[in-house]
């Protein structure tokens, strides 16, 4: 939890800085770009570093290293010498380090919690991401810089050094993979860049559930890509109680921590998994068509809410898949590959909500929303049979026959 409040306080206070330092928009829009692009470049390659290096000692060094940098720049704010460009390197520094701290912990969880446990540790980690970025970051930044200029730096450095001596005092039994740690260590790093995404392709059911996620997550960001413009001047939302508004949003993630082992227990992965799809397009449908009055507002905080549960549930349960299905040694670069491709359109999808908010703000909500629900009610049936396949065939173990150089996957699903 460290870690994840010491980043959200960071991407939070940088925006509100460069507004300070600079009155041009595009410097101010490559900060989101900057937290954007560490995915993109370097996701598979942390993903990499994951499953090559004792991954307790990775998380903890990275965090460590990110504290030090942010030490850094708290020392070149307080002198006055951060220009606007030194803060978008800062930003994009860190999500470098981020990518590896997130690979590290993707891949260690299975170590810690049993298969039993798994459910409810990542949607406890996704509540928390929620939280912090949602419900402390936006009012604590603001009050940090109305402070001191230095302070979220400093604040989120002693986060990240917190989290990093944390992870350093995980047991020993969380370190590098042992089952195959001499294949890994004799291969190239190069040749493992592409493991990741030759173990997707082969496994089908994990392909199903890569493809569903990245339409989900296009047709999802292009929906909230001018969400607060969208709350200030078509719901009339006060700029002071817009944070009150994402905050409302982030309990529904932790309504989710709370209730889905629960759930998948009566309900079943598979369906569970397939219906909070279904369930976050229609809402978010439903947080465009809001009137603007205070019950509306309400109407579309709850929806909003409603929506922030539902991918809880989807990319907590999607964890869970992976990290039962791929083999420990390889999670890391399985894992990182699916971030990256994940994250691939959203800085293009973004623009073209931009671009639709110019045309009416409501717009892309109710185009995002209405794409992302044909897709979940198409999907619904496949997500729901590869889910199931998942789970009767959890072992897909690499084989090499000393021909091809390639894994073939034993028990992946025909």
């Amino acid at each position: 939890m460290a870690g994840y409040l010491g980043d959200a306080l960071l991407w939070t206070a940088a925006p509100l800085l460069a507004v300070r330092l600079t009155q041009d928009p595009f410097a101010v829009s490559a900060i989101s770009a900057a937290s954007y692009l560490p995915w993109l470049l370097c996701g598979v390659a942390a993903g990499v570093a994951a499953d090559r290096f004792d991954r307790r000692r990775l998380l903890g060094a990275t965090n460590l290293a990110r504290a030090a940098v942010l030490v850094a720049a708290a020392a070149l704010v307080a002198a006055g010498r951060m220009p606007v460009w030194g803060l978008v390197a800062l930003i994009f520094v860190v999500g470098v380090l981020e990518t590896l701290v997130e690979e590290a912990n993707q891949a260690l969880l299975p170590r810690v919690v049993d298969v039993a446990g798994r459910d409810a540790a990542n949607s406890r980690v996704a509540a928390g991401t929620q939280v912090a970025q949602g419900l402390v970051a936006p009012s604590a930044a603001a009050a940090l810089l109305a402070l001191a200029t230095v302070a979220p730096f400093l604040v989120s450095g002693a986060a990240f050094a917190v989290a990093g001596g944390l992870a350093l005092l995980l047991p020993r039994a969380t370190g590098p993979a042992e089952a195959s740690s001499t294949r890994t260590a004799e291969d190239g790093f190069f040749r493992q860049l592409d493991d990741g995404a030759r173990f997707l392709w082969r496994d089908r059911p994990l392909r199903t559930l890569l493809v569903v996620t990245t339409g989900s997550a296009t047709c999802l960001t292009l929906a909230q890509a001018a969400l607060v413009v969208f709350l200030v001047r078509t719901l009339r939302v006060p700029d002071a109680t817009v944070g009150l508004f994402l905050a409302v949003g982030a309990l529904g993630s932790v309504a989710a921590s709370v209730l889905l082992a629960r759930v998948v227990r009566r309900v079943g992965r598979p369906w569970v998994m397939a219906g909070s799809a279904v369930l976050c397009g229609p809402l978010l449908v439903v947080t465009g068509l809001a009137p603007a009055s205070v019950a509306g507002v309400v109407v579309a905080a709850l929806a909003f809410a409603g929506m922030t549960l539902g991918v809880t549930v989807w990319n907590s349960l999607s964890a869970s898949v992976r990290q039962r299905r791929v083999p420990d040694e390889q999670l890391g670069r399985v894992s990182g590959t699916w971030r990256t491709v994940c994250w691939v359109l959203v800085p293009l999808v973004t623009l073209v909500g931009g671009v639709l908010s110019r045309i009416d703000l409501r717009l892309p909500l109710v185009l995002g929303g209405g794409l992302a629900t044909v897709l979940a009610a198409l999907t619904a049936r496949p997500v729901a049979r590869a889910v199931g396949a998942a789970e009767d065939a959890p072992a897909a173990a690499p084989v090499d026959d000393g021909t091809s150089g390639e894994p073939e996957l034993v028990g992946a699903a025909p």
